[in-house]
C-alpha cells in the first residue's frame, strides 16, 4: 500500500461487484494520519477494485477537500457530515440525550451524540439512495444511532468493525471506571454482536472482552491491521547517534504521552546517570505540550511530524514502549519490529501482536525489569540484532496486508 495520491485507482475503473455503503468517523487519508486511516485506506483501496463503494464520513472539522478528493477517486460517492460531537447543542437537546441513554437497557452515553435523531435521519437517507449488498460501520462511536435506524430495507447485510472493543476501552479508563457505564457497555456490545450479521475486531484479545454467554452462537471475526511494507526504506537519519532509546507514535494520544513520560522518568534518566551520552528520540506527529517540554530536557529529541518515519526509526538502537493503557494492535510496535529494531514493551503492548517474549520481543512488567533489560540490550549489539531480525520475520509472516485484505474480502463477499 502507498500513501501517495498517484497510487489511488481512478473511479472509472471501479468494478461494479457488490454495492457497499461505508460509514467512517473521520477522513481515512493520508495513510498515517490516524489509526482509522492506517486501517481503512488500504481496505478502501482494495475493495474499490472489485466493488462499488459509497462512503459517508462524520468528520470532526470542516473537511479538507484535498483529502476527500483522493477518496472520491476510489469511491462512487463520498458524503461528508460534521461529527455531531463538535457541533453546538442546546440545553434541551442535552437533557433529552441523558434522559434517553440513562436507562439500563440503553446504549452507553459516551457513544451517542446530542441530536441523535439527525444522525438516524442521515443514516436512513444515505442507505435509501441505492440498494446495497453491504453496510459497513466503522468503530463504536455513533453506532447506537445505526441500531436505532435499523432495519434498513435497502440493505441486505450489516457489518460492524469495532476495531477496538468499547468495553475494553471503558475498563482501562485512566480514572476508576464507572461500574454502571461499564456494565452497560458490555451488555450493549453483546447486543450489537447478536444483532449484526458480522462483527469484526482488530485482535483476539479485544474480541474476548464480552463473555461468549452474552452472544450464544455468534461469531466474532478477527482481522488485524497490516504494515505498509512497500513504503519501507533503509535510509538512516544521521542526527540520532548511539547509544539511544526511541519511542514512536502519535504524540497527541494520551496513552502514548503517559508512556513517554514514564519512559523518561523511570528508564531514561536512571540509565543516563550511568551513560551520559545516552539520548531519547520521540518520533511522532502532533506532540502535546508535555512532550514538547520533554524535548527541552538534556538528551531528549522530539521530531514532531516527519515526511518519512523510516530514516528516524532505522537510527534508533532500541525502542521502549512502556504502555500501561490503550487497546487494540499497536501499529507503532509493528513498524518498529518490521524495521528490525528490538522492542521492549508491556503485556498490554503485545496484546493482539502475540510476539514470543525473548525471541521476537521483550516483555517487562515493572520499572526495575525495564531498566535491567534496556541496559542489557544497550550493552549487547548482537542481542539487539537477534531480536530485531526475529521481530521483523515475525511481522512479515503475521501482518502482511494481502492475507488480511483477503480475509476482509471474504467477510464482505459472504452471503448475509
Amino acid at each position: 500500500m502507498t500513501d501517495s495520491a498517484s497510487a489511488v485507482a481512478d473511479s472509472s475503473r471501479i468494478n461494479p461487484g457488490k454495492k457497499i455503503l461505508i460509514f467512517v468517523p473521520m477522513i481515512p487519508f493520508p495513510l498515517r494520519q490516524h489509526g482509522i486511516s492506517i486501517r481503512y485506506f488500504p481496505i478502501l483501496q482494495h475493495l474499490s477494485r472489485s466493488h462499488t463503494l459509497d462512503l459517508v464520513l462524520f468528520h470532526p472539522r470542516p473537511a479538507e477537500e484535498e483529502r476527500v478528493e483522493i477518496l472520491r477517486r476510489i469511491c462512487r460517492n463520498v458524503s461528508v457530515f460534521r461529527n455531531p460531537r463538535y457541533l453546538p447543542h442546546g440545553i434541551f437537546q442535552r437533557i433529552s440525550t441523558y434522559a434517553k441513554y440513562g436507562a439500563p437497557w440503553s446504549a452507553p452515553v459516551s457513544l451517542v451524540a446530542h441530536g441523535g435523531s439527525d444522525i438516524e435521519r442521515i443514516i436512513r437517507e444515505q442507505a435509501g439512495k441505492d440498494r446495497y449488498d453491504v453496510l459497513l460501520w466503522v468503530g463504536a462511536f455513533l453506532l447506537p444511532h445505526l441500531m436505532s435506524a435499523m432495519p434498513l430495507k435497502t440493505v441486505d447485510k450489516v457489518l460492524v468493525d469495532f476495531i477496538d472493543s468499547p468495553s475494553l476501552i471503558r475498563k482501562r479508563e485512566k480514572s476508576e471506571p464507572n461500574r454502571y457505564e461499564l456494565w452497560k457497555t458490555i451488555r450493549w456490545e453483546g447486543e450489537v454482536i447478536r444483532k449484526m450479521d458480522e462483527t469484526i475486531y482488530i485482535s483476539g484479545f479485544d474480541s474476548r472482552t464480552v463473555p461468549d454467554a452474552l452472544t450464544p452462537g455468534r461469531r466474532r471475526r478477527i482481522i488485524p491491521n497490516g504494515v505498509d511494507f512497500e513504503s519501507y526504506t533503509s535510509a538512516k537519519y544521521n542526527g540520532i547517534t548511539s547509544p539511544n532509546l526511541g519511542f514512536l507514535g502519535n504524540m497527541a494520544y494520551h496513552p502514548n504521552v503517559e508512556a513517554v513520560q514514564w519512559l523518561h522518568r523511570e528508564v531514561f534518566l536512571p540509565l543516563k546517570g550511568k551513560t551520559p551520552a545516552l539520548s531519547l528520540s520521540i518520533i511522532g506527529r502532533d506532540p502535546l505540550e508535555p512532550i514538547l517540554r520533554l524535548g527541552q530536557e538534556p538528551g531528549v529529541g522530539v521530531t514532531g511530524d516527519v515526511e518519512d518515519i523510516w530514516p528516524y526509526v532505522n537510527a534508533v538502537d532500541l525502542f521502549v514502549f512502556p504502555l500501561w493503557s490503550g487497546t487494540g494492535v499497536k501499529n507503532k510496535i509493528l513498524e518498529s519490529m518490521f524495521a528490525a529494531r528490538p522492542v521492549i514493551t508491556t503485556p498490554i503492548g503485545n496484546e493482539g501482536i502475540d510476539a514470543v517474549d525473548g525471541r521476537d520481543i521483550l516483555i517487562c512488567r515493572d520499572p526495575d525489569q525495564f531498566r535491567k533489560e534496556t541496559s542489557r540490550l544497550l550493552d549487547s549489539p548482537e542481542e539487539r540484532r537477534r531480536i530485531g531480525e526475529n521481530g521483523r520475520n515475525f511481522v512479515r509472516q503475521r501482518f502482511s496486508w494481502p492475507p488480511i485484505l483477503k480475509a476482509f474480502e471474504e467477510v464482505v463477499a459472504a452471503n448475509g
